[in-house]
């Protein structure tokens, strides 16, 4: 194996044994390619490597698929819920998330729509130049960092490079503004009219580069709801186990 990988001899062994001081990212990716391993098991292998999930999917990110039962889940799913991968196309969606767009016309690339179509930067998406705009432009400089060579994150970055305002927010508003989980943003619903919607976002367990939103839109007459959390320490609706002593 060090001789298919071009390392010093013993490397590999050490993986094996777990005596191997934080092995790169690259490395961990080598020998997963080299032994032929899934998805599933490069997740594995990585967090037993470096005890967390992998910075990108096994499989080239241009040729990342979403499982069956997913695709299912997500089309059937009364929510309005997509999943993208981490280029930002659109791999399955349900009929709440097409009812979002007029026309109930998806996007292929949520990215690319986001940024450059005219009618989401005028009409869908409310405040672009200030709600939508800076914060989408840094999660493409950030992916853009994680997948370098990627021609579609290139392209992207290229179109965006070319619009005066894309490119001063490009250069300027700090990546640490980029992730959309949690956000709540102003959005003209085809059919109801202006409100928000609020974003969820998860990885697809054992399918890295694969992410589920889950969005909640509220007309701006609309209220949220509390939903009060449940401590787990402290009830047991079913009665299944013994009373637990509080943590502290």
């Amino acid at each position: 194996m060090d001789h298919l990988l071009l390392r010093a001899p013993g490397t590999y062994g050490k993986l094996e044994r777990g005596v191997l001081d934080n092995p790169a990212p690259e490395y961990l990716r080598d020998v997963a390619h080299t032994l032929g391993l899934s998805e599933q098991e490069w997740v594995v292998l990585y967090g037993y490597a470096r005890g967390e999930q992998p910075p990108f999917p096994l499989a080239d990110s241009s040729r990342t698929t979403t499982p069956r039962h997913w695709r299912e889940v997500i089309t059937e799913s009364p929510a309005v819920t997509y999943i993208s991968d981490s280029l930002w196309n659109v791999h399955a969606y349900s009929r709440g998330f097409a009812a979002l767009f007029p026309g109930r016309r998806v996007p292929h690339n949520t990215m690319h729509w986001m940024l450059f179509d005219d009618s989401a930067r005028t009409t869908t998406l409310l405040d672009w130049e200030n709600r939508w705009g800076p914060v989408a432009v840094p999660q493409l400089r950030l992916a853009q960092v994680r997948h370098k060579g990627d021609p579609v994150l290139q392209w992207l970055t290229d179109r965006c490079l070319a619009d005066p305002l894309l490119s001063r927010w490009y250069r300027s508003v700090p990546s640490g503004h980029a992730h959309p989980d949690g956000a709540i943003r102003p959005w003209r619903h085809p059919e109801q009219g202006p409100g928000t919607v609020t974003m969820c976002v998860s990885e697809l367990s054992g399918f890295p580069g694969l992410r589920q939103f889950q969005m909640i839109f509220r007309t701006d007459e609309g209220t949220a709801p509390e939903y009060p959390e449940s401590d787990p320490r402290t009830h047991d609706p079913a009665g299944y186990y013994p009373p637990c002593a509080p943590m502290p």
